[in-house]
């Protein structure tokens, strides 16, 4: 199985060339999958054979998740840094970045840190640009992640996020199973830090600057309005686009995978995935 080690942790990921890249629709661009908190890259099955059909594409589980090794840091900019050690290792060049939750603002962290890296972002659900008056709830769930109900408490998390008004059954059994996975201490380390590290999206005061600086065409699935206009708030390239969508739950990957799966097919056809200018800097701090 393939595995990237890093100073810091080992990823494990799945590297897929394109099964016809002669076939119409394919992509000369790599697609890079990145799933979110709690989760793990086979909450891409959907996806994983669709975009393989057209172009390489890449999953990865992200530190303390799936196969992946553990580590003392979870925060956004470590995960950003290790997708961006992937890419380069294996010299992909720029990237589609999709990234689903948590994995949306990686993808967003990633794509605004390191432009020569990333041609265009897909957010499915983004989970950043919350309202910044939830910081109190946020924080409740994160001592509850580290008391004696930890288990109820992350089970009902998912419970809460994953149901929609048709939402089907597999999908919250599914996320409870890869939640259950999880190490009580990874469960709630990863929770606190994704929401409350310097440099995190989770809240719409930090988030802002930091999607404003995407200069990349952004593809938005969301279910919340709010978040929604203050993804479209930051665009800056004419290509971007949101989506609401209504009646599902938090995985529309998995829930409703072949609407996904066409909007982001339509999205891309109507963008020139040529390569791009390269950057000079590394953002996460060398020359290049």
């Amino acid at each position: 199985m393939p595995f990237l080690d890093l100073p810091e942790v080992r990823l494990f990921y799945v590297d897929h060339p394109p099964a016809d890249p002669t076939r119409t629709g394919a992509l000369a661009t790599p697609t890079v999958l990145l799933h979110g908190l709690w989760s793990n890259a086979e909450a891409w099955i959907h996806q994983l054979p669709h975009f393989r059909a057209r172009c390489r594409t890449i999953a990865v589980d992200l530190r303390g998740h799936g196969r992946s090794g553990l580590a003392d840091a979870y925060s956004t900019d470590r995960y950003a840094a290790d997708v961006a050690a992937l890419i380069e290792r294996l010299a992909t060049g720029p990237v589609v970045l999709i990234g689903a939750s948590m994995g949306a603002s990686v993808t967003s962290l990633l794509a605004a840190r390191r432009p020569d890296l990333v041609h265009a972002v897909v957010s499915v659900d983004p989970d950043y640009a919350g309202a910044d008056d939830d910081r109190a709830r946020m924080r409740a769930l994160a001592d509850a992640l580290d008391g004696p109900d930890a288990e109820a408490t992350a089970l009902d998390i998912v419970d809460r996020l994953v149901e929609g008004p048709d939402t089907p059954p597999h999908v919250d059994e599914w996320q409870r199973l890869a939640v259950l996975r999880l190490s009580p201490e990874t469960r709630a380390r990863t929770w606190r830090q994704n929401a409350f590290s310097p440099g995190g999206l989770r809240f719409r005061h930090e988030a802002d600057a930091v999607l404003r600086e995407r200069s990349q065409p952004v593809l938005a699935l969301h279910r919340d309005p709010e978040r929604l206009r203050a993804d479209e708030r930051s665009f800056a390239h004419p290509a971007s686009r949101a989506i609401l969508v209504s009646g599902a739950g938090h995985c529309l990957h998995q829930e409703i995978p072949e609407y996904v799966n066409a909007e982001i097919d339509r999205w891309l056809a109507t963008l020139s995935l040529s390569s791009g200018d390269v950057s000079s800097r590394d953002a996460f701090g060398e020359e290049r």
